[in-house]
Parts: structure tokens; C-alpha cells; sequence
């Protein structure tokens, strides 16, 4: 009996779970910033949340790098599109206004 109990006594403690919330997050915020054309709002965020992600994997604590980093791309192609946007629409207004 004192044998199977020093076993379980000295028995390794399991690995904690993967910290996989932040890059999952930055993930969904960066497709709802694309798909949803939601931009700042939820390109922001992604990108920031995607960066705490990444270095959770390098301190290891997460193991799923390849999904924030796709929320980090995701939300810096939303900021993207969002400066292409304003961008044409003060070019329209600078060329003859709203209704040329």
C-alpha cells in the first residue's frame, strides 16, 4: 500500500493547458475586421491580442502561433483596406466632389 502511494506522491503533475484564448480571439477579431469591414474597430484589437498571443507561444505557454499570427495579418490587411478607403473617397472629394 505504502508503495502505490509514494507512486502517486511522486507522480509527475500533468502539463497545464495551453493559453490558445488569445490567439483565437485575435483570429476571430481579424476576420470579423475583414469580412465585416468593421477596420479600426476590430483590426485594432487583432493585431494587439495577436501580438500577446505570439509571445505566449515563445514563452510556452501557447502552441498555436500560426493562429495569431493569421489574426495579426488579418487586422493589419483590415487597417489597410480602411486607409485605401479614405483615401479614395478624399480623392473623390478633392476631384469634383460628391456628385461629379
Amino acid at each position: 500500500m505504502t508503495d502505490t502511494m509514494t507512486e502517486l506522491a511522486m507522480a509527475p503533475r500533468p502539463a497545464p493547458y495551453p493559453r490558445n484564448s488569445l490567439g483565437v480571439w485575435s483570429l476571430v477579431l481579424g476576420i470579423a475586421s475583414v469580412v465585416l469591414a468593421l477596420g479600426a474597430v476590430t483590426g485594432i484589437p487583432a493585431i494587439i491580442i495577436g501580438n500577446q498571443g505570439r509571445r505566449a507561444v515563445r514563452a510556452g505557454e501557447a502552441d498555436n502561433e500560426g493562429v495569431a499570427m493569421t489574426g495579426v495579418v488579418l487586422g493589419w490587411i483590415s487597417l489597410v483596406i480602411l486607409a485605401g478607403v479614405i483615401v479614395l473617397v478624399i480623392a473623390r472629394f478633392v476631384a469634383g466632389g460628391p456628385h461629379s
